[in-house]
């Protein structure tokens, strides 16, 4: 490399690395380990396969199949790393393909920046959001039955032993056999009456 190319590769704020066709580290600066927690010479050793989320894999081999085939210049993408220490690590993945004077494909140019910060931010965003939601539909189901079982108290008036009935008063003895479907044949005495009202008006039952 020039110097001072290589310089600028080097002491890069992000991670820049050359990786073969397969897949194998090259070169990497410093950045790329202080990502990974992998040295030089671990990554040497790994592909980024081994090293890449399951989940993102398969979009990422797409995009690298699409610039072997001459089909896109570039490509950007977030992925995840498996970090040496065991959690992931969100980058931004920004790659383009390198080839030789007759247009032969020789390494693929990476370049990765950190994005674990403001992923883990959006994580905690949208899990509070969908919580929120959650309390949400929770009261309003809770309103909605209370509502309801409200529509369905019964008014009674005790004198009259009549039933509200929408927007009508109706007999008792109508209501029971209309609504609760209660076959009443021979009337009602007072005191049956009595009885029947202080059980639609007893709480917690209707």
């Amino acid at each position: 490399m020039p110097e001072l190319f290589e310089n600028a590769f080097n002491h890069a704020s992000i991670g820049m690395a050359l990786v073969g066709l397969d897949g194998r580290w090259l070169v990497v600066n410093a950045a790329v380990s202080r990502i990974v927690g992998y040295s030089e010479a671990e990554l040497f050793a790994l592909t980024f396969q081994d090293i890449t989320h399951p989940e993102d894999l398969e979009k990422d081999l797409a995009f690298v199949a699409q610039l072997l085939r001459g089909e896109i210049e570039d490509y950007q993408m977030e992925k995840r790393y498996f970090h040496k220490a065991g959690h992931m690590v969100w980058v931004l993945l920004s790659v383009s393909l390198a080839r030789g004077t007759e247009g032969q494909p020789l390494f693929f140019i990476s370049q990765l920046q950190d994005i674990t910060g403001r992923k883990e931010a959006e994580i905690r965003i949208l899990s509070d959001a969908d919580e929120k939601q959650r309390r949400y539909d929770g009261l309003r189901a809770s309103t909605l039955e209370g509502s309801s079982a409200e529509e369905e108290l019964v008014t009674v008036c005790p004198w009259t032993k009549k039933v509200r009935d929408g927007q009508q008063w109706v007999p008792l003895e109508e209501f029971l056999s209309r609504r609760l479907r209660l076959k009443v044949s021979h009337g009602m005495s007072d005191e049956a009456a009595g009885q029947m009202i202080d059980e639609l008006h007893r709480p917690g039952e209707h």
